[in-house]
């Protein structure tokens, strides 16, 4: 059981015994240079530090395939609407596939 203390006494002096408060890290002390970002690098030029340079291969390869998509819709339409029938068919198939020849090995060359 809790002694009785008189109402003019001071509680806080029992609180301020039993908290110290927050001391922290007392065994780190920060320094300026501490992160890597803010030393300078020795052996190393400073100057202005440049993006790499963008790469257009994929853009490229979109290109080769959206020339070849055309090509194919152009020649389904003169093979099989003004040529028609059965030889429109073969010049059809012969069409596509010197395309997807030519629009493979253009896609694979692009490096």
């Amino acid at each position: 059981m809790m002694p009785q203390r008189e109402a003019s006494e001071p509680q806080r002096e029992q609180a301020d015994q039993a908290y110290d408060g927050y001391e922290g890290e007392q065994g780190y002390t920060y320094q300026q240079a501490d992160a890597p970002y803010q030393r300078p690098l020795r052996g190393e030029p400073m100057g202005k530090v440049y993006a790499p340079v963008g790469d257009n291969k994929n853009v490229l390869r979109l290109v080769a395939m959206g020339m070849a998509l055309v090509a194919l819709i152009a020649l389904a339409v003169v093979c099989l609407i003004f040529v028609g029938g059965t030889g429109g068919w073969i010049s059809f198939c012969a069409a596509c596939l010197a395309i997807f020849l030519v629009a493979g090995v253009a896609i694979d060359k692009i490096k």
